[in-house]
């Protein structure tokens, strides 16, 4: 007998599923590094570890989406001479969702990021807490490969509309994200626990002293009286350098930190550990 193939791409099954799904509108993205996957067993609080989990396990959510549009992936299709119309494939597809306002701290993020060389995947979730991703033929639901990820932005008021931002998701594969799409339900809100990790600076209020202040990077925000009792509370659990105490001066808003050496906020994963969320340090 001679040797046999098999075609599974050509398989054609016209059924649909007995409980058909009532998609609802995006509302946010959950970003994983390069041949990552979220786990099968992901709860509330392991997205929300997660989100805080070192650089190389860490997840970067992306809330709030209000519109989105489909820009390419469309079935394209030729002709030979006088014969029929042939399927040869997909155009290139680019997923752009509108942000619910604008946000430059997110903006220049994602932009200082657009050309890295380390691929991304990308999970999407709906307002019923669906998340969408694809079918690898495992029990895990693989996330879309995005060949890269941008933002476009009008930073100001206009005469008739708010200051706006867009970002947009560029698939590596747009056949694939048709033929492999696939979605679980969760049963939690994820936009809840991917707010992503603000940049903050700790910096000193004077030359001299141990005083602190807590800054957000871009605007120059303080946080401090947010974070402040919680960091004096943790104290060198949460602290580099060699700090022997940590105190939050509420009349003057600072954190006082006694020690030597340079002092900084260690990893959010230890910060999380202490309660301590949402925050990253980052140089002035």
């Amino acid at each position: 007998m001679r040797k046999t193939r098999t075609c599974a791409n050509a398989q054609l099954n016209t059924g649909v599923s007995k409980c058909p799904p009532d998609f609802g509108k995006m509302i946010g993205a959950i970003i994983v590094g390069a041949n990552a996957k979220l786990p099968a067993d992901l709860t509330a609080d392991k997205l929300e570890e997660l989100v805080h989990a070192d650089e190389n396990e860490r997840v970067y959510g992306i809330v709030r989406f209000t519109e989105y549009a489909k820009n390419g992936g469309e079935a394209q299709t030729a002709t030979n001479g006088y014969g029929p119309t042939e399927f040869n494939g997909f155009s290139a597809r680019i997923d752009t969702f509108t942000m619910n306002k604008f946000y430059p701290e997110l903006h220049a993020s994602i932009t200082r990021a657009a050309n890295a060389s380390t691929p991304r995947g990308v999970y999407f979730f709906d307002e019923n807490n669906m998340l969408y991703g694809l079918s690898d033929g495992t029990d895990v639901l693989a996330p879309y490969d995005m060949s890269t990820i941008y933002s476009d932005a009008t930073p100001h008021p206009t005469s008739s509309a708010k200051a706006t931002m867009t970002v947009s998701f560029s698939h590596t594969d747009a056949k694939l994200a048709a033929t492999n799409f696939d979605y679980i339900q969760l049963n939690f809100n994820p936009a809840k626990l991917t707010l992503g990790l603000t940049e903050v600076i700790l910096t000193k209020t004077a030359t001299s002293g141990n005083a602190y202040k807590l800054i957000e990077k871009v605007g120059g925000y303080d946080v401090t009286g947010i974070y402040g009792p919680l960091i004096a509370e943790a104290g060198s659990t949460v602290l580099n350098g060699s700090t022997s105490a940590a105190t939050y001066n509420a009349s003057e808003n600072t954190i006082t930190i006694a020690g030597t050496g340079t002092v900084g906020l260690k990893s959010p994963s230890v910060l999380f550990a202490s309660g301590i969320k949402g925050i990253i340090q980052v140089s002035e």
